[in-house]
């Protein structure tokens, strides 16, 4: 019996698991701790994010400040532009926009004002959002710069 490689879709014997010898060269992959199982270090870094940044996503200021405003701003998939948001995403992947945040000293007082960066948001249906997510994954070469691009956002005026 034949499996196929996760990674090229070629077959290869059975008794190789996950990524065939080349696809594993190719991504740098090493042998992980848990289980014996390979671990592709580009997929555990976004992975790692994410945990690593979960209680900004259940905190007040995500769930009743940003996360509404976003949907209410970006109503449609920005991919498709056919299904209606389910999911508000960072185009830069939440962990690099708040080092570049910190890196840039514009925020000393946010430690984590990147995450909120609402230039860096955007609506996505669950299939968009998916594919967007082994995108970043295999990204490679620099990050656009966040702070920049939230830096030339229209601020807003205030009349009374």
């Amino acid at each position: 019996m034949m499996r196929l490689c996760r990674g090229c879709q070629s077959k290869m014997d059975e008794s190789i698991k996950g990524l065939c010898p080349a696809c594993k060269a190719e991504r740098g992959t090493e042998r992980g701790t848990e289980r014996g199982t390979p671990v592709d270090t580009i997929r555990a870094h976004t992975l790692s994010d994410r945990e690593k940044y979960a209680f900004l996503y259940v905190g007040e200021r995500w769930k009743r400040q940003v996360q509404p405003k976003a949907v209410k701003k970006y109503p449609m998939c920005a991919r498709c532009d056919v299904a209606v948001t389910e999911l508000i995403d960072h185009i830069v992947p939440a962990g690099e926009a708040i080092r570049q945040a910190q890196a840039s000293g514009r925020y000393p007082l946010s430690p984590y004002a990147g995450f909120y960066f609402m230039s860096n948001l955007q609506g996505l249906c669950r299939s968009c959002h998916f594919t967007k997510t082994n995108e970043d994954k295999a990204h490679v070469g620099p990050w656009p710069d966040v702070v920049a691009k939230e830096q030339a956002q229209p601020k807003k005026v205030w009349s009374f």
